[in-house]
């Protein structure tokens, strides 16, 4: 069985497929503007989940370059 993550990329791919689909069919503008703005959220979601897996290192550097005890250990 895939893990969690798999399927939530899958099924999240799945989403902005099934959303971009609908939206090419529907001609109400009120409809269209709302599938639209939760297209780019998701989008946006997946986008930032992307880079949390891209560059972990990176990210971690960052949020602990503020804290004091992290630099502080001597190796």
């Amino acid at each position: 069985m895939n893990n969690l993550d798999t399927c939530l990329h899958i099924l999240g791919i799945e989403l902005l497929a099934i959303f971009g689909l609908v939206w090419l069919l529907l001609d109400e503008q009120p409809i269209k503007r709302m599938l639209s703005n939760v297209f780019m959220v998701l989008l946006g979601l997946m986008l930032a989940h992307a880079v949390t897996h891209l560059l972990p290192n990176a990210i971690a550097r960052f949020i602990y370059s503020s804290h004091h005890p992290f630099y502080s250990k001597k190796t």
